[in-house]
């Protein structure tokens, strides 16, 4: 027993932590704990964002594809010629689409030859679909 109290007294484990080079050591002690955090945070945020930012166009890519489709079955419904046509879609979702014939904006009215490309816009991603005769 006397062998770990002079053990203790040699390593100064017995000593109040009053003394001003105590506090200032813990003080450097959290700050570098501190960094140490921030330093792998901003490493793992480096990493996962973009991760993230994908997953998000994913999904937004889908929105698009279903208003370009939309609007491409619509032109091939009106170029069969069936009576009555169609009213144009309404994406419920907020999408959007453009159709394009021959270079520029058309509203795809029937009886004409198919040349034609959708472009579907959601949140920023477009997709688009292209159809034409031979």
């Amino acid at each position: 027993m006397k062998s770990i109290k002079s053990k203790a007294r040699r390593l100064n484990y017995n000593r109040p932590l009053d003394s001003a080079r105590d506090r200032g050591s813990i003080i450097i002690f959290t700050l570098l704990m501190l960094s140490a955090i921030l330093a792998i945070t901003l490493t793992l945020t480096r990493i996962f964002i973009p991760r993230i930012r994908t997953i998000t166009e994913v999904a937004n890519s889908i929105g698009a594809l279903y208003a370009a489709d939309s609007a491409m079955e619509w032109c091939l419904y009106n170029n069969r010629d069936k009576s009555p046509s169609l009213a144009q879609p309404v994406m419920a979702n907020g999408s959007t689409y453009q159709i394009y014939r021959g270079g520029s904006l058309s509203v795809c009215p029937g009886g004409e030859t198919l040349n034609y490309r959708t472009v579907g816009n959601f949140k920023g991603v477009s997709r688009s679909f292209e159809v034409s005769e031979l």
